[in-house]
């Protein structure tokens, strides 16, 4: 029997919620959903300044014991729970490959046992693109899975943990293969906040390979987000992105365009190359829009225009 949740004035708590993504999905749900929301988050790369003035914080780590996160899910009333806590900046992890998984992959096992204890309704567990590799055309969630770093590794595993999960104890959770994002409160430098930090002082940029990239607005992710948890399958994975993408150096280009510079120099910077590269990434939305009516609303060069007049309105990033 398909689902059809209502994720609207209820209690709902957003991991991650000091984050890009997680406070774009609690100004949502508070706004727009009518919920009350409770945010957890240990502010590693997270900014207090970033949770909606009407959530409740809660300073939390997800490594932390599972039943003190059940406790404190249980304490608040949680019906929903959105994990978007992780370690995401990928350069990092070819150097710190064990907090990478042990962040991305066994905390969330903790959640998964926490979210089972005390009962929760629903959890949506942020996996990413990353874990597809190097794949051409159009991907599928059908299509295989060769992550090309620990981080890709690691959102595998978060992935199966999910559906073995449900499998196993029912324990009901859907896991989301979120694509590249674009939008204000970015919290690392990776791609579009590094191109816009490079071109705020000329107009050349340092850039790794000419890669291709699916991107969505943030505010246009989590709104799908929450009907993908309304409607999807527990123990299934669900592909999120634009169905639209760009070459990085042509992305360049553009926010060069939007920030002035009639011409943009591009500089092949060899310590940004990835160890092994994956070239292309563009979502099918198939499986998505089979269970799900809300579609992207933010074309490209709108989200890349706000996400610049947010880099300027705060006098650069907030890391």
């Amino acid at each position: 029997m398909p689902r059809d949740d209502k994720i609207r004035n209820c209690n709902v708590c957003v991991i991650g919620g000091a984050g890009f993504l997680g406070s774009h999905l609690v100004d949502y749900l508070i706004e727009h959903r009518g919920c009350s929301v409770l945010v957890l988050d240990n502010l590693i790369s997270g900014l207090r300044k970033h949770v909606h003035m009407s959530a409740e914080f809660v300073w939390h780590d997800i490594r932390d014991d599972e039943h003190s996160l059940a406790g404190i899910l249980s304490k608040y009333g949680t019906e929903y729970v959105f994990n978007y806590a992780a370690e995401p900046y990928i350069p990092e992890c070819f150097d710190r490959p064990l907090h990478f998984f042990d962040i991305n992959a066994v905390a969330v096992l903790r959640v998964l046992n926490a979210c089972q204890q005390a009962g929760i309704r629903g959890l949506l567990q942020v996996s990413s693109a990353e874990i597809y590799g190097d794949l051409g055309g159009s991907i599928k969630e059908s299509d295989p899975v060769e992550p090309h770093s620990t981080y890709g590794v690691s959102k595998v595993a978060a992935d199966f943990l999910v559906r073995v999960r449900w499998k196993e104890r029912q324990v009901p959770a859907i896991a989301m293969r979120q694509f590249n994002c674009v939008g204000e409160r970015e919290t690392h430098e990776y791609v579009i906040p590094e191109i816009i930090s490079q071109l705020d002082k000329g107009p050349t940029v340092r850039l790794g390979n000419n890669s291709f990239r699916d991107f969505q607005y943030a505010g246009d992710a989590v709104r799908m987000a929450v009907a993908l948890l309304e409607k999807g399958d527990f123990g299934e994975v669900y592909n999120m992105g634009s169905e639209t993408g760009i070459k990085i150096y042509d992305l360049a280009r553009l926010i060069g365009e939007l920030m002035g510079h009639r011409e943009v120099t591009i500089v092949v910077d060899e310590s940004r190359v990835r160890p092994w590269e994956i070239w292309h990434l563009l979502s099918s939305n198939e499986k998505l829009y089979s269970i799900i009516d809300a579609r992207p609303e933010v074309p490209m060069r709108e989200a890349l225009q706000r996400t610049i007049d947010y880099f300027y309105a705060n006098g650069g990033w907030d890391w």
